[in-house]
């Protein structure tokens, strides 16, 4: 009778897993032909994907106190206020969803504005042709200048279908929060 081979034996085969079987395993063992670079890459916490704008929003997020973590929230916020103001500038979204992060005079100042751009809309005759220009906004540049302590300032660009816009912001902490006390579209 022929002895059992390392492969062929059951017991053998679970007693010292392969490569190939066990996950911890393949993970250390070097590809066949190459050497293994050193001991591999560990993460102390698991890395949650994150948004466009480099900031994720969420429970999954690790609060951290740091600069960098302070520079993403102000990002994340100036993009999607900046993106929210054109947007009420178009008519697709309300002023009042400012105001959670505006002063009331901005969300007063954008009423104003979107009700005016709203009458010389309705004289305007081709009316497909100006939906088009004001829809789905997004931000392709966004720019954060820390000016002092807990102080920002912001430009974007914008973008739509048929033009670019310049949005400036200035984004201030007050409290434990940030609010938008400056916000000019152009």
């Amino acid at each position: 009778m022929n002895a059992p081979t390392a492969g062929s034996d059951p017991v053998a085969r679970r007693a010292a897993p392969t490569a190939g079987s066990n996950p911890v395993a393949r993970r250390a063992a070097p590809a066949p032909g190459r050497r293994a670079a050193g001991p591999p890459a560990r993460r102390s916490r698991p890395v949650p994907p994150t948004a466009p704008g480099g900031y994720t929003w969420g429970a999954a997020r690790v609060l951290g106190h740091d600069a960098a973590d302070e520079l993403a929230r102000v990002t994340a916020l100036a993009r999607s206020i900046g993106q929210a103001a054109v947007e009420v500038l178009g008519g697709s979204r309300p002023a009042a969803q400012l105001s959670r992060w505006t002063t009331p005079e901005i969300v007063q100042r954008f009423q104003q504005r979107a009700d005016l751009l709203r009458l010389l809309q309705e004289q305007f005759e081709d009316k497909s042709a100006l939906q088009e220009l004001h829809r789905n906004p997004h931000v392709r540049r966004c720019r954060v200048c820390r000016v002092d302590r807990g102080v920002y300032e912001v430009a974007l660009v914008v973008v739509e279908p048929r033009r670019s816009r310049a949005v400036a912001l200035r984004v201030e902490r007050l409290g434990r929060g940030w609010s938008v006390t400056e916000l000019e579209v152009g």
